[in-house]
């Protein structure tokens, strides 16, 4: 018998996107009763593979997650060329690979985002455990910082 998403998955604090970093989401209206938004389930597998496609590699070593991260950071400054596509797509996959949930990453797609040349959106399918269908991870990487 299959398990919920909730127990696959987990529960962690939701996090929401602000000028490119990560802050915590509250529940409601903020100020409202003050608790923190949670993610669960599906929401939470999403939010910990994302996390971990934006981390450094060795970023959260001093907290004992030395492996955490991807290398992805490495190609911020490289021209929009297909060794820098190849080198996404493998520093995604091993990072993506790397989260006990995923059982394989199927596959990983550079697809192009018209009138941008310094992005590239990276298109992850991914197979996790005990999922009936695989994930859909889509996550922009800018090539220059602004």
């Amino acid at each position: 018998m299959a398990q919920p998403a909730t127990h696959l998955f987990g529960t962690d604090l939701a996090l929401r996107d602000v000028a490119g970093a990560a802050d915590f989401t509250f529940q409601g209206v903020v100020g409202g009763s003050g608790d923190l938004a949670l993610a669960i389930g599906n929401d939470n597998i999403v939010q910990a593979l994302t996390m971990r496609l934006r981390v450094r590699v060795g970023e959260l070593a001093p907290l004992g997650w030395a492996d955490y991260g991807s290398r992805l950071h490495e190609l911020i400054g490289e021209p929009d060329l297909a060794r820098t596509r190849l080198k996404a797509q493998v520093f995604a996959r091993d990072a993506v690979q790397a989260d006990p949930r995923v059982e394989q990453v199927l596959s990983v797609d550079i697809v192009r985002i018209p009138g941008e040349r310094q992005v590239l959106r990276l298109a992850l399918l991914v197979q996790l455990f005990q999922a009936s269908q695989p994930l859909n991870l889509v996550h922009d990487l800018a090539l220059e910082t602004t």
